[in-house]
């Protein structure tokens, strides 16, 4: 497909651009670790063993085909129910979560908060002095958290001069352009204020980088460090994860975490364990209930904050549905979801190789399999 098996570290720029995009990325988006530097997040030396009561669904095989389908994993009342894997993926296999990173930070910050080493009502450039000058220094954690930070940044992931193209670019993920800053810690405060915070939602990779620059300010230990120690191995994880790492050694906090099916699972459970996993408090009670409810009556946020998910809220990056079941769940490009039903106590993993990086019709459609597979 034009993309090596054992690609080197110095890729055509073309490849570079490419690799996250359909056909290249049946294969890449399992194999991150071959071609962009990246830093083990460690498993538990104690694995959970989930409890299987695996069931045949072929009714479903086309549709999960239809939608690009890696791997797809179903636990219903703690145990697994369903168990699937397409395009040479297996159990053991590290898939890229994309914006699904952003949910485990989340997590994290969850924990940051409830110890007090966070307070979101603090300025970014509180935690930062670096951010001082940057159109973040008066930003809140909770602008970052919740997505309301009025920063001039594109999202648009196919525009040449979108910042979230500079953030791939600095980050590892494309070929640079002259004149890019040196690494993404380099260029995180060198975006501008647009209008005031907390007034509008805007959905930003950055805020999530940010905040994992704040973590590791706060704790004295690297961001992987804090994944591995904080959620990986107390929630009982199997194997290691891995996060990109740029040429300074900073994380792609964003969207840089590579993991498995079942791995991933263990983050749905706790949530409908009420914070527990494997025998540990990842996270409190308070802080899910916070999460799970979205963003407070008056905020920017009630109201319809994207096209392709009408009526939807965010809260702790986390995206909240408005359904009887009031969902919750991570997602990122190319169909990556962690997609939790607390009524019907369901997590649903998906991972897959879409042939674009978001589009409406296969977000619905996700939705609806989801919501289908949760009764």
């Amino acid at each position: 497909m034009g993309f090596p098996k054992n690609p080197p570290r110095e890729l055509t720029q073309e490849q570079w651009d490419l690799w996250q995009e359909g056909p290249l990325n049946r294969w890449a988006l399992q194999h991150v670790a071959d071609f962009i530097p990246t830093h083990e997040i460690s498993p538990s030396a104690t694995p959970y063993v989930w409890p299987e009561a695996l069931t045949q669904n072929e009714e479903i095989t086309s549709t999960l085909l239809d939608l690009y389908t890696d791997g797809l994993l179903i636990v219903k009342h703690g145990e697994i129910v369903y168990e699937k894997y397409f395009n040479d993926m297996k159990q053991d296999t590290r898939h890229l979560l994309q914006s699904v990173s952003k949910s485990i930070l989340g997590i994290l910050f969850g924990q940051l908060m409830s110890e007090g080493l966070v307070d979101p009502s603090k300025s970014i450039a509180h935690y930062l002095p670096q951010m001082q000058s940057s159109g973040y220094a008066d930003a809140t954690v909770r602008n970052a958290l919740d997505m309301c930070v009025g920063v001039k940044f594109s999202e648009e992931y196919h525009d040449l001069d979108s910042e979230i193209q500079v953030i791939d670019r600095v980050s590892g993920w494309r070929g640079l352009n002259p004149g890019d800053p040196a690494g993404v810690r380099a260029f995180l405060p060198m975006i501008t204020k647009m209008r005031e915070h907390g007034t509008v939602f805007q959905y930003c990779s950055a805020n999530t980088d940010v905040l994992a620059w704040i973590a590791e300010a706060v704790t004295g230990k690297a961001y992987v460090d804090l994944l591995s120690e904080r959620i990986w191995k107390p929630l009982g994880a199997t194997y290691s994860a891995n996060m990109t790492i740029d040429d300074y050694g900073s994380p792609l906090a964003n969207g840089g975490v590579s993991t498995t099916l079942r791995d991933l699972a263990l983050v749905g459970q706790m949530f409908l364990n009420g914070g527990t996993m494997n025998g540990h408090q990842i996270v409190t009670p308070e802080w899910l209930l916070d999460t799970q409810a979205g963003p407070p009556i008056g905020s920017p946020l009630v109201e319809e904050v994207r096209k392709d998910r009408p009526g939807e809220t965010y809260r702790n990056q986390f995206w909240i549905t408005k359904g009887a079941h009031q969902e919750f769940y991570g997602v990122g490009i190319y169909g990556q979801y962690l997609w939790i039903d607390p009524v019907t106590e369901t997590v649903i993993v998906k991972f897959s190789s879409l042939p674009i990086a978001k589009s409406a019709e296969y977000s619905l459609a996700h939705r609806e399999l989801f919501i289908s597979l949760s009764s």
